[in-house]
């Protein structure tokens, strides 16, 4: 773990060192624990980390708050509600993007794949967004006005007729990291989507005619599909289903290679990706809140069955950090520490980010200084060792 609470803090001895930064006080969480101590960063990166205070001049007292690895959150769709606030309304992209960046920084996000519809997923005026919220990032970034780091998840709607061309168009950005298949036509489940249909207030009459043209035309979907896992086999990039339903759309999943389970929406089908070696991505709203706001099983069923790797903010960017809170509270939950996991470490070794996701020497300081008030409040943000918040 380092050296003792009683030794005085490593110096390096390089005397052109950027940046050193001590925080002491701390309940310090690591993969496996959590104990109370001071952690060490150097030029960026976690250099030392000790039990107990230092004496060190210049170190920052966190006055026994809790002191956690920056959240990775590889889902939230949050950045589309910053460009389309109402309906009709799109806002300038740079303040989106930088809105959309403070508050999942003060949500305690230091890594955020940005997931972005491509697609209208039968909202036409979501089909025009995707430029326009890369347009906002990239300026945001080219200012330097992000504080956290932003990656790239395209979420590909399987209905739209033209979606490899729109999916070629972004395809080899240089942050891109996930690619989900979204599949909500009636095809792959009629009832769900007589179910999501009305709840838009859709007349009966032209549900069943959606269901009855599906059944009886060609469908694009299944072309669509295959034709992006091929493109993101070529390309090296992670792929997952989403919404599933049942035990046989998993197996479906399966033959096409994909190995994320984005969302299922029954137990049966969580505990059919878990069977198949999946890794299981669930949403901190649903947890938080005891429940799915369309019906859906509840998250926390599937953390009573074992059934969660990685806890993805959605589209409220604090409920990840809220969603480990009440996970780590219950009597027969996780350790905080691995409650944490959830949040960090494992989306961090599922998408192949070996410098982060944990408090531990040689990774990247990404940290966050978190307050237990009647549940988690995030009062520090480092990223790479530099105070963002």
């Amino acid at each position: 773990m380092g050296q003792s609470a009683n030794s005085p803090i490593r110096r390096r001895q390089n005397a052109t060192r950027f940046c050193e930064v001590v925080l002491t006080n701390a309940k310090i969480v690591t993969r496996s624990e959590c104990f109370n101590g001071t952690v060490q960063i150097v030029d960026g990166m976690i250099a030392d980390i000790s039990t107990g205070l230092t004496t060190a001049s210049g170190a920052l007292d966190v006055d026994g708050d809790h002191l956690l690895p920056g959240l990775i959150d590889v889902h939230t769709d949050h950045l589309e509600k910053q460009i389309l606030p109402r309906a009709g309304v799109t806002w300038d992209p740079l303040a989106a993007a930088v809105a959309h960046d403070i508050q999942l920084c003060a949500a305690g996000t230091t890594t955020v794949f940005d997931s972005l519809i491509v697609g209208a997923m039968g909202n036409p005026e979501r089909r025009r967004l995707l430029p326009i919220m890369l347009e906002g990032l990239g300026e945001a970034r080219r200012h330097g006005l992000l504080r956290a780091d932003h990656l790239l998840h395209l979420r590909c709607d399987a209905r739209e007729p033209k979606l490899v061309d729109l999916f070629l168009a972004h395809a080899d950005h240089p942050e891109l990291r996930f690619v989900t298949i979204m599949d909500d036509s009636p095809r792959r489940d009629p009832n769900r989507f007589r179910y999501l249909e009305r709840r838009k207030n859709t007349p009966e009459v032209e549900i069943e005619a959606a269901i009855t043209a599906v059944a009886s035309t060609a469908d694009c979907t299944e072309d669509n599909r295959r034709r992006l896992v091929a493109h993101c086999r070529a390309r090296g990039l992670p792929f997952a289903s989403h919404d599933d339903t049942t035990a046989a759309q998993i197996a479906e999943a399966v033959t096409y290679g994909l190995a994320i389970s984005e969302f299922p929406i029954t137990l049966a089908a969580a505990k059919a990706a878990r069977a198949a070696g999946m890794t299981i991505i669930v949403g901190g709203p649903n947890l938080v809140a005891g429940r799915s706001h369309i019906g859906n099983v509840s998250v926390r069923e599937l953390a009573q069955n074992g059934l969660i790797d990685i806890i993805s903010s959605d589209y409220i960017p604090a409920s990840i950090l809220r969603a480990i809170w009440y996970l780590a509270g219950q009597s027969d939950g996780p350790t905080l520490a691995e409650a944490v996991a959830l949040g960090s470490l494992r989306p961090a070794e599922a998408f192949g980010l070996a410098d982060r996701g944990e408090i531990a020497t040689g990774k990247r300081a990404d940290l966050v200084r978190v307050a237990d008030r009647a549940g988690p409040i995030v009062r520090a943000v480092w990223t790479a060792g530099r105070q963002v918040l």
